[in-house]
């Protein structure tokens, strides 16, 4: 081969490589947005098949719409009349503005994250033990709309919040299986 060919094919090679880098396939529930040379100006991907200007334009950001699930691992918090709890919650949410979950916040699932623990031991605070036994619509409820309010300017809804599971310390249990005529919170305070 001479050099002439060899140019020849290295160029069909980046040329291939620039157009198939240029269509890009949008799955059912994603959308994407798009940066012009580093600035985005309100483009976004649905659905489809979509061509790019090669060089020019590219993918920033590519997110499902639909629900996801956030499962926040357990969590130490202290009740109201001071009993160490270990709460597990899982959060259902979804991303109904795809500009402000990318351009509004750094790391959407981290600041959630975050938010979700914050409001869950201020919530689990206000309570005293003997009442997060019957409380637990009351607590998801008092979540969902709390954290709805919190991640509407990132463009997130949260639509579901359960409390799967919580345990005591295995003292108190302890001594509420011994003496079962006492409430949780009196033998607590022991």
């Amino acid at each position: 081969m001479d050099l002439f060919q060899l140019i020849f094919i290295a160029f069909l090679t980046a040329s291939g490589t620039t157009i198939a880098n240029s269509v890009k396939i949008i799955k059912q529930g994603d959308e994407a947005l798009v940066e012009n040379l580093g600035k985005y100006d309100g483009k976004k991907l649905e659905p489809g098949l979509t061509f790019l200007t090669p060089f020019i334009e590219y993918v920033a950001y590519k997110g499902t719409l639909r629900e996801q699930i956030l499962e926040i691992p357990p969590k130490q918090c202290t009740t109201r009349d001071r009993v160490s709890i270990t709460v597990d919650f899982v959060v259902y949410w979804r991303i109904m503005d795809i500009e402000k979950a990318f351009y509004k916040v750094q790391d959407l699932k981290a600041a959630m994250m975050n938010l979700l623990v914050t409001q869950i031991r201020s919530e689990i605070a206000k309570m005293e033990l003997d009442e997060i036994f019957t409380a637990r619509a009351e607590i998801n409820d008092v979540l969902v709309s709390e954290l709805d309010i919190a991640t509407e300017p990132w463009g997130v809804k949260v639509t579901r919040v359960e409390l799967r599971d919580f345990t005591i310390g295995n003292k108190v249990v302890h001594e509420a299986l011994k003496n079962p005529s006492k409430s949780l919170n009196t033998v607590a305070h022991r």
